[in-house]
């Protein structure tokens, strides 16, 4: 039986309480098991992000969101668990779990874009940054 671990249940804490249940109902169907790497990032830690390459925002990246001066990420970063590691080179195993985080997105109502496919539009050869273990709240768009 697949369960997040204790560092998972942590990052997990730090996110928006509606983006959570998106990987809690995947983890539900127990088809892969699965971490979260982060939720909520502090400046120094998306700093840190940036200079290793693994994000392309020095600051304002939806890991850093907050409410009412308390962790509120609109992000989370998430890796495939197979036979106790992380397949970190299998990009394919991060585009199933992405699309089940879209379908779960779909069925609780809280849509979510995957960096394997920020466009959303089922192809993931088209675009530049291929971040395939980052799921984010969709964020509505505005009309002008």
């Amino acid at each position: 039986m697949y369960a997040f671990g204790r560092t998972s249940l942590k990052k997990l804490a730090t996110v928006d309480a509606e983006l959570t249940e998106v990987p809690r109902l995947v983890m539900a169907w127990q088809v892969f098991d699965f971490a979260i790497i982060w939720g909520y990032r502090t400046d120094q830690q998306q700093m840190d992000a940036f200079l290793s390459g693994a994000s392309q925002k020095k600051t304002g990246s939806l890991h850093q969101v907050t409410k009412d001066g308390a962790p509120w990420a609109q992000a989370f970063d998430f890796a495939p668990w197979v036979n106790g590691r992380i397949p970190w080179e299998d990009t394919h195993a991060f585009a199933v779990l992405g699309g089940m985080f879209i379908a779960a997105g779909e069925i609780l109502e809280t849509p979510v874009d995957y960096g394997g496919d920020w466009d959303m539009d089922g192809q993931t050869t088209d675009q530049t940054l291929m971040d395939w273990g980052h799921v984010q709240k969709r964020v509505p768009e505005i009309s002008t």
